[in-house]
């Protein structure tokens, strides 16, 4: 095989990639109205058949049910026209006080106090008015004592009274002049008889708040969510949820469809037809247009350096330009006996500002039936012909499954979550609210889906080797390699290299962007530098071990010390991870994450720039990071015999080293319609833009500083506009 199609050449791909681009682009447009299918949130997807709305007497329903649902909701606004919540405190005494300590409710928790969250004591008369008797905020303990006038609480018109806990729900910036304003939401409201009032001092006690806890049930830094609808620590935005309505609902009609026709008539239907009823993704456009354009290795080596998988390169300690891209496949995580997914090794030679050429795949580990040994090898080269195109589809699968479990989920996904919870327990009067809150909220509830969607009964576990309990673990260890300190942007290797050119300058952008906002709000972030040292301890204690202390203590062959090594190694340079920086121990245990300060009271010269560098590190993994890998999912795993996230044992000998056109190895029907369904999820249900600013949640200068390179982005292939403000889907 060649390094082009025949009688091609380099320019001839690029035209075509371009033209097909173009092509493929996924646009929004709305779905349709009541008489159309649909479902309520995200929440509502499943791998299987999605609790859609899909009887045309329930979608009337539905629909008069919502006209109900709007009538009541004018109702009340008319209601509380006539008797608005009056803000303005009622009384002029102080000569009464109500108080209580706000505490977390898990048991390792509930000695600390909810500092410095805003509370307010409300009377309602007897006609339901609400009047303010007073306001204030629990101090650093979690205490509060608020005053107010006990003669006025006492008058016959005020039949109850409620204290309400208040936390975070909105960051917004005015569009008139681009100043930040926070949105105050209801957490909590305690009903408090009026009979209980009687005295001039009324304690509460302590007020144990399921606020923002972390959960027991996985090693993880997972936030609890009890019910996604009517129990969680935050909610979807009213966009988010049309977006999911407008954008996906054609594609989960198709995966219905096709889960009814192979149960019905599966003979009769085929992937190729599968396929053909989901929208052209780039891959098969450009088939379409060059047959063998996104077959050879030129496209190989161009979509491993600049694709959805943008590998890291990591050079060869003895031949120049030769340079080594590893994928570790199943490792000592468990699977299952139907999926192979062995650790690929591909020896690249990069000349100078030209793509990287496959030189040699190497695969660690069982690719049959008939051999199951960890470390079975085997290597390719382009003079094997057929058996050489075998060897880059299983290079390009497996890149995909590391790179959706590795820097998709935990990468981008549960990193971002860790700090969300960290944040959201500890951040209220400081201005990091301002700068970080925009970009962690939702994650948590997207994570919460993918429990379903992604994990658990969810679509990774049914077509690929690694199964719910592999995927925790692995995700565990990826944590591990996890660390805002040292981190910075991939190495640019040259001119071609425009993956690695579009972080750098995002990574410039942020930087940027964090540095002014430092300059500007200096003054209130030390002020408050107590609620930082609460934030940095949350995040160091719920940390993940640092993965190269994983495995101390226990015994290895010379063959699988060698193996952890190299692994080691990768990730540490794949993640941008410093293994030499000193790690803090927790119960004996080293962390992944680097403490941000280890005073409590007011930052050391280091301190500060350490919480630079952590909020530039979260700000690029919530945007940047996670938009790269979502964005061109459809591109790279969107054809399902070019690259799904499993290929089949099979029954021969050649086990996984077999062409595209034999099917017993591909992902069956049912596994196929649901990985395009799960493709085109990931791709074309994105909300929340940097650019768009859809809901004023972003600073303005952010998208300024990102609308002076809209050029220079444009040239490395990336749309400025596309670039995602937060992880939700």
């Amino acid at each position: 095989m060649s390094l082009y199609p025949p009688a091609t050449t380099e320019d001839d791909i690029e035209k075509v990639y371009l033209e097909s681009y173009n092509e493929t682009k996924i646009g929004y447009s709305n779905s349709g109205n009541f008489f159309s299918p649909n479902f309520k949130s995200i929440n509502h997807l499943e791998v299987g058949n999605s609790r859609m709305i899909n009887s045309f007497l329930v979608r009337a329903v539905e629909y008069l049910l919502t006209w109900y649902q709007r009538f009541i909701l004018w109702l009340k606004k008319k209601y509380h026209a006539l008797f608005p919540r009056i803000e303005k405190i009622t009384g002029t005494a102080k000569d009464a006080y109500i108080t209580g300590k706000l505490t977390f409710a898990k048991r390792s928790d509930y000695a600390r106090g909810l500092h410095h969250m805003p509370v307010e004591l409300w009377g309602r008369t007897r006609l339901g008015a609400w009047h303010l008797f007073t306001k204030g905020e629990s101090d650093e303990k979690g205490v509060f004592k608020l005053k107010f006038d006990y003669l006025v609480s006492r008058r016959w018109r005020y039949k109850t009274f409620h204290l309400e806990i208040y936390q975070i729900q909105h960051v917004y910036f005015k569009k008139e002049n681009g100043h930040p304003d926070i949105k105050l939401d209801l957490f909590e409201r305690i009903k408090i008889p009026k009979g209980d009032l009687t005295g001039l001092g009324y304690d509460l006690g302590n007020i144990q708040l399921c606020y923002w806890e972390y959960r027991d049930d996985t090693k993880l830094p997972r936030v609890v969510i009890k019910d996604h609808e009517e129990d969680a620590p935050e909610y979807y935005s009213d966009g988010r949820n049309e977006a999911i309505q407008q954008q996906f609902v054609p594609i989960q009609l198709l995966k219905d469809k096709h889960l009814l026709q192979i149960k019905l008539d599966k003979g009769h239907f085929s992937l190729k037809d599968i396929q053909n009823d989901y929208p052209k993704n780039l891959t098969v456009a450009m088939e379409e247009k060059l047959p063998y354009s996104t077959r050879c290795d030129y496209w190989f080596g161009r979509r491993m350096m600049n694709g959805m998988n943008c590998a890291t390169f990591i050079p060869d300690p003895e031949e120049k330009n030769r340079y080594w891209v590893r994928f570790f496949g199943a490792c000592d995580y468990q699977v299952n006996d139907e999926y192979a997914f062995p650790t690929v090794e591909i020896k690249f030679y990069i000349p100078p500002d030209k793509l990287p050429i496959p030189e040699q795949i190497i695969t660690t580990g069982p690719t049959n039936n008939h051999e199951k040994s960890p470390f079975s090898t085997h290597i390719f080269t382009p003079a094997d012909g057929e058996r050489w195109e075998c060897a880059k589809r299983v290079a390009r699968v497996t890149g995909a499954l590391c790179t959706e479990l590795d820097d998709h989920f935990a990468g981008t996904h549960v990193n971002t979550e860790q700090f969300a919870i960290a944040a959201r327990r500890n951040l209220r009067r400081s201005p990091l609210t301002i700068l970080l809150f925009p970009h962690l909220k939702e994650v948590a509830l997207i994570n919460f889906a993918a429990d379903t969607i992604l994990i658990g009964p969810g679509y990774i576990p049914r077509a690929s080797a690694v199964t719910a309990a592999g995927m925790e673990q692995r995700c565990a260890d990826m944590m591990g390699v996890l660390d805002w300190k040292n981190w910075e942007p991939m190495e640019i290797i040259n001119s071609r290299h425009t993956y690695a050119q579009a972080e750098n300058l995002f990574w410039e952008v942020v930087t940027e962007y964090v540095d002014t906002f430092f300059e500007q709000f200096e003054e209130d972030i030390r002020k408050e530098w107590p609620e930082v040292f609460l934030f940095s301890e949350d995040l160091v204690n719920h940390s993940l071990p640092a993965f190269q202390f994983r495995n101390n203590g226990k015994i290895f062959s010379a063959e699988e010390q060698a193996f952890e090594n190299k692994r080691v190694e990768y990730y540490h340079a794949r993640f941008r991870y410093d293994p030499d920086l000193p790690r803090r121990s927790v119960d004996g245990v080293p962390k992944a994450i680097s403490p941000i300060t280890l005073n409590p009271d007011a930052p050391l010269k280091e301190d500060w720039e350490n919480l630079k560098q952590a909020c530039k590190y979260i700000i690029m993994q919530a945007t940047f990071m996670h938009t790269w890998v979502n964005e061109h999912q459809y591109e790279d795993i969107g054809e399902v015999l070019y690259s799904s996230l499993g290929l089949r044992f099979g029954n021969s000998e050649e086990g996984i080293f077999l062409p595209e056109s034999d099917h017993s190895i591909s992902p069956d029907l049912t596994r196929a319609t649901q990985m395009m369904w799960f493709s085109n999820l990931l791709s074309r249900t994105e909300y929340g833009f940097i650019t768009r600013n859809e809901e004023n949640d972003i600073d303005h200068l952010f998208c300024e500083l990102l609308e002076k390179r809209r050029s220079a982005f444009k040239e490395l292939y990336v749309e400025i506009d596309n670039i995602e403000s937060r992880t939700n889907i």
